[in-house]
């Protein structure tokens, strides 16, 4: 079962002209719901901003996307093509990489 990445610069800061991104990986592993929408924030912030997914497009079950991050804590949010929301708060991303599958026991 092949996985497809497809690599997304969420906006990372420039800070003093260098930065160590890190990525946070998400996985459609809804049996059979596209992901429609992707939202990542800092945790400090109100809003989820803007979606994450290329050009609008939708993440089918058994595929993942890639989104390069500085190191920090966030929410993220993800919405499936029913207007279901999976959430995770306070996630922490250091220098590795943070991995989360979305399964049908995440819906909020």
């Amino acid at each position: 079962m092949g996985k497809i990445l497809r690599p997304v610069l969420l906006l990372l800061p420039l800070t003093m002209g260098c930065y160590n991104p890190a990525k946070i990986v998400i996985t459609n592993g809804l049996e059979s719901e596209n992901i429609e929408y992707i939202y990542i924030s800092s945790d400090s912030e109100e809003e989820w901003g803007i979606n994450s997914l290329p050009n609008w497009e939708v993440l089918p079950p058994g595929e993942s996307l890639e989104i390069a991050v500085l190191p920090d804590t966030y929410d993220l949010q993800v919405v499936d093509q029913n207007g279901h929301t999976y959430t995770k708060w306070d996630m922490e991303v250091k220098d590795d990489d943070l991995i989360w599958e979305v399964v049908p026991a995440d819906i909020d």
